[in-house]
């Protein structure tokens, strides 16, 4: 197969064990109180689309869906419930008035660094070196200002090969 055939077939399968080290990886290294569900969903989008556009492949395997807050994959939920008291607990916040509720989320156990190439490791740091200062809703405005957002019609899978239509969020900021 070609590497253009394989960019355009669907992601055939979750890898369960890297999408759960991911989000242990992302529940241990951003501990500053910004690491709500929201934000979650966007550092796996940010993960997995950043990865895809420099490799040719994700992280997780899992395909996203254009939803009004953003990109969200389609596992993420049934992740979080799966590992909820397990290896994450999510602790309700109130932010403030005129706010909703954040569902936060900390790490109860390590992640595995053993599941990650060199390259995916390098990529989760970078992320969440990237974003680790920034909430949920200004990744999901982020995330609206890219290719595959603006080129998805709303509830649909999302394009791994519109990653290579995005501008960079760095080089957008010195717009």
């Amino acid at each position: 197969m070609s590497v253009e055939y394989n960019n355009v077939i669907k992601m055939a399968k979750i890898n369960e064990k890297k999408y759960k080290n991911a989000i242990l990886f992302f529940a241990n290294k951003i501990q500053n109180g910004t690491l709500g569900k929201l934000k979650l969903m966007k550092l796996l989008y940010f993960l997995d689309f950043d990865f895809f556009e420099k490799y040719g492949n994700t992280v997780t395997g899992d395909e996203y869906l254009r939803f009004e807050n953003g990109p969200v994959p389609r596992m993420g939920e049934k992740m979080i419930k799966n590992m909820t008291g397990k290896d994450i607990r999510i602790v309700k916040r109130t932010i403030g008035p005129g706010y909703n509720d954040q569902q936060h989320i900390e790490a109860i156990k390590s992640f595995d660094i053993q599941v990650f190439s060199k390259e995916e490791l390098v990529m989760l740091e970078e992320i969440a070196d990237k974003w680790e200062k920034f909430s949920g809703s200004e990744m999901k405005n982020a995330s609206h200002g890219e290719a595959p957002w603006i080129a998805t019609k709303p509830n649909d899978v999302i394009d791994y090969n519109l990653a290579y239509y995005r501008n960079k969020y760095a080089e957008m900021a010195k717009l």
